[in-house]
């Protein structure tokens, strides 16, 4: 899934989140609605680019973590491979990479392709809104005192590592 909105000529951000909406091109839903109040009028961000770690569309994260449960391995991979390589070819083009999936991308082997992905094997900083006590990015849809605070610049939640020199 691949979901883009803009507002000036600007670079986009790539925001990469857990839960799968029902957004579309025509359509925002809070999410969206809440991405675009975080960044619009920053200073070199234009748009952003929404992708997820899975490609499966749902409202309720419970309903992504059966459907991954429920799929046949080779399938899962091929889908996951698939969504990588759109992820990656994204990250090349943005401006800058936001993750902004809170709790819901649990640690593992998959989270660690995505975030080589993202950040294009450690090359370019990862950023988020904020993070939760744990350390994760939080989703834009944080709540109540978790709330994400607008105006507030990103956060480096990865840096960039240093290349080697050949």
């Amino acid at each position: 899934m691949r979901l883009d909105r803009w507002w000036s000529d600007e670079p986009r951000a790539l925001i990469c989140g857990a839960n799968p909406s029902k957004a579309g091109a025509e359509k925002h839903d809070p999410t969206v609605w809440r991405i675009v109040e975080l960044l619009h009028g920053r200073p070199g961000i234009g748009g952003f680019t929404l992708v997820n770690v899975e490609t499966y569309i749902a409202t309720d994260p419970a309903d992504l973590v059966r459907w991954c449960d429920r799929q046949d391995l080779d399938v899962l991979q091929h889908v996951r491979r698939t969504n990588l390589a759109r992820i990656r070819a994204l990250s090349a083009e943005a401006a800058v990479r936001i993750v902004a999936w809170g709790a819901l991308a649990a640690p593992g082997l998959h989270t660690n392709r995505i975030i080589a992905a993202l950040s294009l094997d450690g090359t370019h900083a990862l950023h988020a809104f904020e993070l939760t006590g744990e350390g994760a990015p939080k989703h834009p849809l944080a709540r109540g005192r978790h709330r994400i605070a607008g105006g507030q610049p990103l956060i480096v939640w990865r840096a960039a590592e240093k290349q080697e020199v050949r």
